[in-house]
């Protein structure tokens, strides 16, 4: 996948955005549809005998749409206006509410934070700054009112006082907290773990994966884990800083952006620093749409790279 993503010219992908993105719509509402219900959730569409989650892909989708429409605004203006960007808000809603409504309040915030930062990162005005600021204080509130499920606000409520329901919304958390507590300093050693082996973590192998390896691997084995995405992220900011026209720079900034964003909320969650949401480690969680979407985002660095000497 990686290998076909860097053989096409970036500049060529983004120009076909439109119908990417498209594409990437189409999906996220045909799992409304047709899609497979689990745990409580419409979240995945059975292709071929494949299950795949259109929600993952609209990560990096939404990336590649937004730095195309974006780099064609900053040719015009060195700041952009709110009406600079109403159309590209307008963009990101539009998923960012299909993905909720499955419901995915996970995934969906990964959307729309790694979104905001694109537009922090190309440049505002400080008006539009002052605007969306006073729009974002109030929508938590207009979410919570109606786009959130009772779960979703038990989780938030149980994150404000975790002794409040311990064996009910708390369980995750507190689980969590207790596994990556033993692992101490050292942790007990590869496959030694004893919190996941005996089922006392829910989803252990994918959104708490972070545990599993808190509890083997311990703080010293969390640090150089730390110490590796750090090095990642920093070398995917060189990649967008050293890029050859401002449209690379954009993109590659909104794909370090979403790996950095999934794996700062994962860890958080799983030491209670964040309410529990479903958001995979990167290339760490089982799961194949969260991976391939990992390696699609892996691929446009690489991509962008490899030309930033290429006219």
């Amino acid at each position: 996948l990686v290998g076909i993503i860097v053989y096409y010219d970036y500049r060529l992908i983004a120009s076909q955005s439109k119908w990417i993105y498209a594409s990437g719509i189409f999906l996220v509402v045909l799992v409304l549809i047709i899609g497979m219900a689990a745990g409580g959730a419409k979240r995945w569409i059975n292709i071929m005998g494949i299950s795949i989650q259109p929600s993952e892909f609209m990560k990096p989708i939404l990336i590649i749409c937004l730095a195309n429409m974006l780099y064609e605004k900053k040719r015009q203006n060195t700041q952009l206006s709110l009406r600079d960007i109403t159309k590209p808000l307008l963009l990101i809603f539009i998923p960012f509410i299909l993905i909720v409504k499955q419901p995915d309040l996970g995934t969906g915030i990964v959307v729309l934070l790694s979104c905001f930062l694109v537009l922090w990162f190309v440049g505002l005005k400080k008006s539009t700054y002052a605007i969306l600021f006073s729009v974002g204080t109030i929508a938590p509130f207009f979410a919570w009112s109606y786009l959130m499920k009772p779960y979703q606000k038990m989780r938030v409520l149980s994150f404000i006082n975790i002794d409040a329901d311990p064996a009910g919304f708390g369980y995750h958390a507190k689980q969590a907290m207790i596994a990556v507590g033993s692992g101490r300093f050292f942790g007990k050693g590869f496959m030694q773990g004893t919190q996941h082996k005996l089922q006392f973590i829910p989803e252990h192998h994918t959104d708490f994966i972070f545990t599993v390896f808190g509890e083997e691997w311990g703080f010293f084995g969390s640090v150089v884990l730390f110490s590796i995405f750090i090095a990642f992220i920093h070398r995917c900011l060189k990649i967008a800083l050293n890029a050859n026209d401002e449209l690379g720079s954009i993109m590659a900034f909104g794909m370090a952006a979403i790996i950095y964003i999934q794996f700062t909320v994962n860890v958080l969650m799983a030491i209670h620093l964040a309410p529990v949401v479903g958001i995979p480690l990167p290339f760490i969680s089982y799961g194949g749409s969260s991976i391939l979407s990992t390696l699609v985002c892996v691929g446009i660095l690489l991509n962008i790279r490899m030309r930033r000497y290429m006219f």
